[in-house]
């Protein structure tokens, strides 16, 4: 995983809200807390999933029928 997506991405929203503020429009986001927790476990449980399966071998992959890019086309 790159190291700075997670920094990029926090900048990134924080910027949106600066510009938001300025802008004098709402900040796309839940206006309460619940909301806003949700927002970030969710994003937490996509970093942590994807961190792991990074680390992790896919076993499986001899048994997907995905597309074979190496081989001619049939005719």
């Amino acid at each position: 995983m790159d190291k700075f997506k997670v920094p990029g991405g926090l900048l990134l929203s924080f910027i949106v809200g600066v510009a938001c503020q300025l802008a004098r429009i709402p900040v796309p986001s839940p206006p309460v807390l619940t909301g806003a927790l949700l927002v970030f476990v969710m994003s937490l449980g996509y970093w942590l999933v994807d961190k792991y399966l990074a680390q992790h071998p896919a076993e499986q992959k001899k048994n997907c029928a995905g597309h074979d890019l190496t081989r001619e086309a049939r005719p």
